[in-house]
């Protein structure tokens, strides 16, 4: 047992009389200790989780501080604490899973159709340039209710009106094309 180590021990056994300076100084020179240990006792990867296992052990060392048998060394005792509250935060931890890259063919691949675009302007091109505008603006733009009505100088009735009918008309157009297309 080194110095170092004998007067934590002593600072111990004096916070368990009462001392809280005592055990205050001999939680502070316990603590790079414990720090040491829980280091050793982590896997490189998860080393992050030093200072859970610090603090968990120094909660646990608080709590059972009376347990400690003074016939024995106090270093052991933390020494196993430390060891436990390791292995807890290992198994609190969750796992990552390493699946193989090729079991996801689609990885990288775009959410958004890339031709959903071009397919809209070709569903537009069949409407006159005013519905397609309106269509343009209004479902694809999102431009509001207010300024639609400006910018084609409708009423706001009007502009519910026209805007219904063009999404009739393109609705249609669609439904034709589906008719039209051959199965396979």
């Amino acid at each position: 047992m080194t110095a170092k180590d004998a007067e934590i021990e002593v600072l111990m056994r004096q916070g368990l009389a009462g001392d809280r300076r005592a055990y205050a100084r001999c939680l502070a020179l316990l603590v790079p200790r414990m720090r040491a240990m829980a280091h050793r006792d982590l896997p490189a990867h998860l080393t992050h989780l030093v200072e859970d296992v610090v603090q968990e052990a120094l909660l646990s060392i608080h709590l059972k501080r009376g347990s400690w048998d003074l016939a024995r060394p106090l270093l052991p005792w933390v020494r196993v604490i430390i060891r436990h509250k390791a292995i807890d935060m290992l198994r609190a931890t969750p796992r990552a899973r390493h699946d193989p890259i090729e079991d996801y063919a689609d990885l990288g691949a775009p959410e958004v159709d890339p031709l959903a675009g071009l397919h809209l302007e070709q569903a537009l091109a069949r409407l006159s340039d005013r519905d397609a505008a309106l269509v343009r603006q209004h479902a694809v733009q999102g431009v509001d209710a207010d300024s639609l009505s400006r910018s084609f100088d409708l009423s706001p009735g009007a502009l519910r009106v026209a805007l219904h009918r063009a999404l009739r008309r393109l609705a249609e157009a669609a439904r034709k094309e589906e008719e039209w297309k051959p199965t396979s």
